[in-house]
């Protein structure tokens, strides 16, 4: 099994690392920075569940030369994604499908909408990595899944072959029959989890000893819960209350992804997370003040 990967940062350099040592043939569509870097350096993976050398890829700079790719595993940025959508037609044939790891859910329509619908695969990734100084993956946490799933019936040959490879790999890999729920599920929690922490510069420790402050992530997950729900019950007050449990069990140093973006000074997703959400609830109608809020604030910050 072809794997291309766009997005050779920790979660797709962990979770292609993974597959390689399966068995797959792993291509890395890399940039000329991240190019020279690995040429340096090397690629290698450091984790609490087992380290691997990533020496046995190819990687690329023209994504051109890709051929026969049977999946291209999307793990960029939201905001990068209209960058990488050229990068996708040169490598893209009547056999190959799509995987998007991205947070979120904006970007189905757009990869739907360029490479039709039935190209397109549902998927997530729950992991806590980075890259050191090396551009190495460090992955410190037991937490390494990965949800891939069908959102059209031309899906199910390509999502079992990819089941049956990943069955082999040293990951958390989920062939989900329920992965529109899966999308919206995170998405409803990394909304919540990303907004509170980088609009209040805090770690989730300090936010949970405020009970005003839990009140708000409550309030926003419940309203993200009402956005996922607008065409179909997807979500429930279960699912809130299990995003409030994982909030509470998370290390009190724990932040998220755009929180660490934003003390870096990096562009954030604000508009991929927020604002896209925020775009759905006014088309259907939907009143979201504690969302709205949250991007207020946190837009005044970057801009």
């Amino acid at each position: 099994m072809h794997i291309a990967i766009i997005g050779a940062g920790a979660l797709g350099t962990y979770f292609g690392a993974r597959w390689l040592d399966a068995g797959a043939d792993v291509t890395f569509i890399v940039r000329e920075n991240r190019w020279k870097q690995i040429q340096k350096n090397g690629l290698a993976v450091h984790s609490v569940l087992g380290d691997t050398n990533v020496d046995h890829a190819t990687y690329m700079k023209d994504p051109s030369k890709a051929k026969d790719v049977d999946v291209i595993v999307l793990a960029v940025k939201g905001y990068h994604l209209d960058g990488v959508i050229p990068t996708i037609k040169q490598m893209i044939s009547d056999k190959t499908f799509i995987l998007p790891i991205l947070n979120g859910f904006e970007h189905y329509a757009t990869l739907q909408e360029t490479f039709g619908e039935e190209r397109v695969l549902g998927g997530l990734a729950n992991i806590i990595a980075t890259l050191n100084e090396k551009g190495h993956v460090e992955h410190t946490s037991n937490i390494h899944e990965l949800r891939f799933g069908i959102l059209h019936n031309k899906q199910a040959g390509i999502c079992e072959r990819l089941a049956k490879l990943s069955e082999k790999s040293n990951m958390h890999a989920i062939y989900s029959d329920t992965i529109l729920k899966d999308i919206w599920y995170k998405y409803m929690f990394i909304t919540a989890f990303s907004g509170i922490t980088t609009a209040t510069d805090c770690a989730i420790g300090q936010i949970r000893r405020t009970p005003e402050t839990m009140e708000i992530v409550t309030k926003l997950l419940n309203e993200m819960k009402q956005i996922a729900n607008r065409n179909e019950e997807l979500l429930n007050e279960l699912d809130v209350k299990k995003a409030i449990k994982t909030l509470e069990t998370l290390h009190e140093d724990a932040t998220s992804s755009m929180h660490q973006d934003y003390r870096k000074g990096l562009t954030i997703e604000l508009d991929h997370l927020q604002g896209y959400s925020l775009q759905l609830a006014k088309d259907n109608h939907i009143n979201t003040p504690y969302l709205e809020t949250i991007y207020s604030l946190i837009k005044a910050k970057v801009e």
